[in-house]
């Protein structure tokens, strides 16, 4: 009888059988004809080649001998085969020059993947024992595992597990990512043919981090190489403007691969799911054999959006029930990169340059086969790890609606809304953002696009800035029944007096295309930033957070000054008076009841008689404009906001 997982694309490796050493005595010197892989009886330093575990399209994985430490270990070497081939003895050489540069960025990777791993010691974590260049390419050292991937087990099993059974594949899993995490290292490639069980403990690792595979595919751009749909949430395809990568991309991977174990499949592409979503939640198909939490905790964390998702690994085993809530809610958020880090620890740069995005789901076919780094039933696609790069250290909020061009790198757009223009600097270009249409001329107050957090922690959770109705164009002059300064000042009367920001700037006025917008907000506790822009042509937008800057935070008596680096606000018509609300909250906010619109990375919000019908028919304590507080499941959801308004008269 078929199972529910034999669906699932194969990986082209069998489970390894026990091996008993001793080796064989040395042969006589090999002779390399059996394509790129190095025959039984290759001495490399003090290991010697006993046979081939798995040949991949970026490496191959041998079974050695440790003549120094006497043990059976897995040898990995540099192989990308579309690029290089076997030469003289052991030399590895690139097969043309115009692959050179893309061998080499692989190769680096490769080993900073290895020193990387080797600075780890976690049970579900791949150990490195030793690493080096040499021959043209590289190695690395790891044990020999055996057992067989999560995938097979499924397989075998032809029955969902059961809840504690499931529960004990994920939470060894959550912790190893929780240590990656902690170093800004994220893995991008989870899924049940890179999870190993044990033999005889069924002890879940996570298998390797195929960085190389990760380089080349960038610089090749082919996304065959670098995603599996079904588990690569959007941000992975890189096709949304400013949209980042970090711990929530490893946390929608594990949900998903939760899903395929209790459903048999994985879940729609998230790709497709922008454009038409047929995802089914967990809490209406599997209800009954499973809690309650651990499918509305998976449920949360496969959000097709990042900045609804589960935020990070620790937020996601608190959701599972896998860890109590911490005592300071902040835990639950990603750390930031420090800004200190370095090109040379910038192992892969997570968003290569943007590519076109689609209109409709794109079809992508699975991985071709890497080869796994060390493990006995190695995967179908080598695992991938990414060092992150100075960058938010959260989900983004919504992408632009399908139809909207992203802004390509290099290319100005002009993103007139309201009187200021944003201009930032991405990837050595200037990005200009831009809502459709965008005014040539003229507009009122607005935003632009943020860069990499200020001197901010970390970014946080998810963040409701759910996708409105209809659009809202920029009106001229927001028609009566909507008063936006008296809805800014309602705000500041519903938020605390203790918790009141101060809002401060050099100057009161400022010149239409001649200055720039900069300000800086000082606050009595941490929290999470937003700034709303009411502009001199009526517009009501949302400033941060944006695309770029998905959760601004702020730490307790530091001045934080905005825009941050890499941005700037031009100031814009016409004439007139302006305001920026500023609120710091202690929890993310949802303010999805006020209609927001997400376009070119900003959010902009109704005015006029839609704004005021809106407001006259909330039967809430708190304006819409002040959102309702987005907290973690089973923490102490007490709200708590400041808010201060600051006057901007824009003249010529």
């Amino acid at each position: 009888m078929s199972s529910p997982f034999d669906d699932d694309e194969a990986t082209g490796f069998e489970p390894t059988r026990a091996f008993t050493p001793p080796p064989p005595p040395p042969p006589p010197q090999p002779t390399l004809d059996a394509g790129n892989a190095l025959p039984a009886g290759t001495r490399l330093a003090e290991f010697e080649v006993l046979g081939v575990v798995g040949e991949g399209g970026f490496g191959i994985v041998y079974r050695a001998w440790d003549h120094s430490l006497k043990r059976q270990v897995a040898l990995k070497e540099y192989m990308p085969s579309s690029l290089a081939q076997r030469t003289a003895g052991l030399m590895v050489s690139v097969r043309s020059d115009k692959y050179k540069e893309t061998f080499h960025a692989g190769k680096a990777s490769f080993v900073k993947e290895a020193r990387m791993l080797a600075q780890f010691d976690h049970p579900a974590l791949v150990k490195v024992f030793r690493f080096w260049e040499a021959n043209g390419s590289a190695y690395m050292v790891m044990p020999f595992y055996e057992g067989i991937t999560l995938r097979q087990e499924l397989r075998e099993r032809k029955a969902a597990p059961d809840e504690a059974t499931l529960l004990g594949w994920l939470g060894p899993i959550a912790d190893a990512l929780a240590v990656i995490h902690a170093e800004y290292y994220y893995h991008r490639d989870i899924a049940p043919d890179n999870v190993l069980l044990l033999a005889g403990s069924r002890r879940p690792v996570l298998l390797d981090f195929g960085a190389a595979r990760r380089v080349i595919g960038d610089m090749t751009q082919d996304l065959t190489v670098i995603l599996k749909p079904g588990y690569a949430p959007l941000e992975q395809y890189a096709e949304i403007p400013g949209m980042k990568q970090g711990p929530w991309t490893d946390v929608y991977a594990l949900a998903a691969l939760a899903y395929y174990a209790i459903r048999g499949r994985t879940p729609p592409p998230s790709v497709g799911r922008v454009v038409n979503d047929s995802y089914e939640p967990l809490t209406k198909v599997a209800t009954g054999r499973y809690s309650e939490r651990v499918l509305k905790a998976i449920d949360r964390a496969l959000a097709v959006r990042p900045e609804q998702r589960t935020p990070s690994i620790t937020a996601f085993k608190v959701d599972l029930g896998l860890a109590p809530p911490p005592a300071d809610p902040q835990a639950l958020f990603p750390a930031s990169q420090p800004a200190t880090e370095t090109a040379d620890l910038a192992l892969d740069v997570t968003v290569p340059s943007p590519r076109p995005a689609p209109s409709a789901p794109v079809p992508v076919s699975p991985a071709s086969p890497d080869v796994p780094t060390m493990v006995v039933p190695p995967p179908a696609t080598a695992v991938e790890r990414t060092r992150a790069v100075p960058r938010p250290a959260v989900p983004v909020p919504a992408p632009s609606p399908a139809g909207t061009p992203p802004a390509a790198a290099g290319g100005r757009r002009g993103l007139l809304v309201g009187g200021v223009v944003a201009a930032a600097v991405v990837a050595g270009g200037a990005l200009w953002w831009g809502r459709a249409p965008a005014p040539a001329v003229d507009g009122g107050v607005l935003p632009a696009p943020p860069a990499s957090p200020a001197a901010a922690p970390s970014p946080s959770p998810a963040q409701a800035t759910a996708p409105a109705p209809s659009p809202v164009p920029p009106s001229a002059a927001a028609p009566a029944g909507f008063d936006a300064p008296a809805a800014f000042e309602r705000v500041v009367t519903a938020g605390s007096a203790s918790l009141t920001p101060t809002l401060a700037a050099a100057q009161t006025q400022w010149r239409i295309d001649r200055d720039k917008l900069v300000f800086t907000v000082t606050s009595p506790a941490d929290g999470h930033v937003y700034v709303f822009n009411h502009g001199t042509d009526g517009s009501l937008l949302q400033l941060y957070p944006n695309a770029q800057t998905p959760d601004l935070r702020i730490r307790a008596g530091q001045p934080l000054t905005l825009p941050q680096r890499g941005l700037q606000l031009d100031v814009a018509g016409p004439e007139g008076i302006g305001r920026l609300l500023v609120m710091v909250s202690r929890w993310p906010r949802d303010m999805t009841a006020f209609a927001p619109k997400v376009e070119g990375g900003f959010t902009s919000f109704p005015t006029g008689s839609v704004a005021a019908a809106l407001e006259g028919a909330n039967a809430g304590r708190l304006p819409l404009l002040a959102g309702q507080p987005v907290c973690t499941a089973g923490a102490d959801c007490s709200d708590a906001f400041g808010a201060a308004v600051m006057r901007l008269e824009v003249v010529r």
